[in-house]
């Protein structure tokens, strides 16, 4: 499954101390790039120390390329929530 080899691409690009994907297909029946029984559109919750001083452009670049083939093989959106581990830890 397309959700798995994300979680395994991630996990293993960013070694991270919180890593989330849902599958959210099923909001976007009737929308560009839906599929019908297909894994198209999902969120991503990450977070890890390779994003320490990166800009939200750069987080971005580097979750695409290691997600190039899910991409290239059907993925049709990302929402991504990238978080460095500096942040996460600031306190509120």
């Amino acid at each position: 499954m397309i959700k798995e080899r994300i979680e395994s691409n991630l996990q293993k690009a960013f070694d991270p101390t919180l890593l989330e994907v849902v599958d959210d297909s099923h909001l976007h029946v009737g929308h560009a790039g839906h599929k019908p029984g297909r894994q198209t559109h999902f969120s991503v919750t990450l977070v890890s120390s390779r994003f320490n001083g990166l800009s939200r452009i750069q987080r971005h670049k580097l979750v695409y390329e290691a997600l190039e083939s899910e991409l290239k093989s059907g993925v049709h959106a990302l929402q991504l929530k990238l978080v460095s581990t500096e942040e996460s830890s600031a306190p509120e």
